[in-house]
This record gives C-alpha cells, structure tokens and sequence, in this order.
C-alpha cells in the first residue's frame, strides 16, 4: 500500500468505529448552496463521547499523512490520547483559553475525513505561521480531493459559538476570504510549506508554485489571475466547506423528536445563506454548510471531560 492508503486504513481503524454512534448525519438539501446537517448522540454524557472522539482525532489534525503512517507503524505513542496531548503542546501555538478556534477547526476536520474518503492534507496547516510567527489566519481546513480525475480543493471555514455569530461569521469569510488577491496569497503561501503529507499532493503544489515563483515580481492582482488562470487549465475546482457548530439544547430534549429539530435547523440556517449572494471573480466555488448544533458549548471547552481533558 502506498501512503494515502496506510493513513486511510489507520483512520478507519483507530477513528471511524470512535464516531459510530457519536456522530449522526443526515439528508442533506442542496439548493442554491449545499447544506449537511449533523447532530452528537441523545447519550447523557454526548459531550464527553463527541470530545472524546474530537480529541482523538488530533494525531490526524495535527500530523501529516506520512508522519502519522510513519509513527503509527514505530508505536511512537502509546495511544490516540498520549498523541493528542504531546501534539498540543509541540505542534499549536499558546491560545487563550476557551476563547480560541481550535476545538471548531478539529471538528470541522473530523467531518471532512469522516465523510470525504478521497481527500488529502494540501498542508499541515496547525503547524504553519505567518511572516510574523504567528499562526496562519486564512482558511481553517486546507484539503483537496480527486473526483473522476479532476482536482477540487477544499478550502474551510470553522465557526464554532453561538448560532448568529456562526452565521454572520461564515457570511463575512466568504466575502472576505474568497476575494481573488486572498486565496491566491494563501495558496501560494500554503503550497510552499509541504511538512509529511502524500506525493498526491505534488499534483497541486507544483503547479502553484511554478507560478508562485513565475510571478514573484508582479502585482498581487496579475499573480490572483495567473493562479485562477492556472486551476481553470488544469480542471482545479474549489470546495468551501463552512462549519455552523452552535448551541441549541432544546434539539436534544427529546430523542423522539430529534429528526424533526435538526431539519427545523437545517431550514432555518437554508433560508439564511439562500438571501445572500456571494460573488467570485474568476472562479465558481461549491459552497458546503455543514450545520451541527450541540447540546452544550461550554461542556465541550471544558478541561474536566470536555475537549481540553487532559490536554492542559
């Protein structure tokens, strides 16, 4: 087996029996985006398991797909939570408390591998920092995928709060973040910074860094249209995938009721996104709502059985 089939073998042994149960997904509705709700378990501890599960999953978040084969097959860590811990203290930058992203970026990139069998790690992105060394601000999932020979980058936004703030979040990144100066600043950034992921991955980062150097000396909007030229050449499509992670308990009062509460949710969340018109120049991008409202947002920030449990 090559490396992107280790790494996925690894990921379907060690993770995805963790999610069943966990995490449930339901009937998506596509209309002018593509909308995919999810919920957590009706478990009085549901908290505990889904951090559990976002938890372990940090070895894979924070680890190239060669790292993670490579310490994998040498037993490097003696579990997913011994790796968990290590991999929060050597490969993230210090955060405040309760307050950062990361727990929503994890979750976000939890989905993704869960249900995107065919993707990849584009870059290591817990590890890179700005000029400034600071961590990187762009998008908070850096993934591509291969689709009946085609190449679609998936380019993430996680938003994880309460339900306004993670709509008027995701509503603000996808006017600013998808400008074309922007992406194109973040993939020439992103594909210089390769750390243990798949030579697949060579079939992007050549061609964006050939004409990342090309074009070093021209204006940030000639180096935007060269790479925009560049994907729609090489048949390079883009995929949004936008994380609603947000309180709403009263889905999980009765489990009875639960299907109907999550596409009251998804409804609700549709008719939000389907008012706004989101205008790409020199690309059309596939939007992804991914919606999933839990039962306690301060539980899973929690140090005491929640996310951060013996992390800090």
């Amino acid at each position: 087996m090559n490396i992107s089939e280790c790494y996925r073998k690894i990921y379907e042994e060690e993770i995805m029996p963790l999610s069943k149960g966990v995490i449930l997904t339901y009937s998506p509705l596509t209309n002018k985006y593509f909308f995919q709700p999810f919920s957590h378990n009706t478990d009085l501890d549901c908290i505990e398991q889904l951090s559990t599960l976002m938890r372990k999953n940090m070895l894979f978040y924070c680890y190239g797909e060669e790292e993670v084969v490579t310490h994998y097959q040498k037993g490097t860590f003696s579990d997913l939570e011994q790796a968990a811990k290590f991999a929060y203290i050597n490969r993230l930058p210090n955060r405040l408390a309760n307050s950062d992203g990361l727990p929503g970026e994890v979750l976000l990139d939890l989905l993704v591998q869960l249900y995107e069998k065919n993707s990849y790690k584009l870059a290591v992105r817990p590890i890179l920092r700005q000029y400034d060394d600071n961590e990187i601000k762009g998008y908070d999932l850096t993934y591509f995928s291969f689709m009946d020979g085609n190449i679609t980058l998936w380019l993430g936004q996680a938003k994880l709060g309460v339900k306004k703030y993670c709509k008027n979040g995701i509503h603000t990144d996808l006017i600013e973040k998808f400008k074309k100066e922007y992406l194109s600043k973040q993939m020439f950034f992103v594909c210089d910074k390769q750390v243990g992921v798949t030579k697949e991955s060579q079939a992007i980062t050549d061609v964006v860094n050939q004409i990342n150097i090309a074009t070093f000396e021209e204006d940030d909007a000639r180096r935007a249209v060269a790479l925009l030229e560049c994907f729609n050449n090489n048949n390079i499509t883009i995929n949004i995938p936008c994380l609603a992670a947000y309180e709403e308990s009263d889905v999980y009062c009765d489990s009875s009721c639960i299907y109907q509460k999550i596409e009251n949710q998804l409804n609700e969340i549709q008719r939000y996104f389907s008012n706004k018109d989101y205008s790409f120049e020199g690309f059309d991008p596939r939007i992804i709502l991914y919606i999933f409202p839990l039962k306690d947002i301060a539980k899973l920030r929690d140090n005491e059985g929640g996310f951060y449990h013996g992390l800090r």
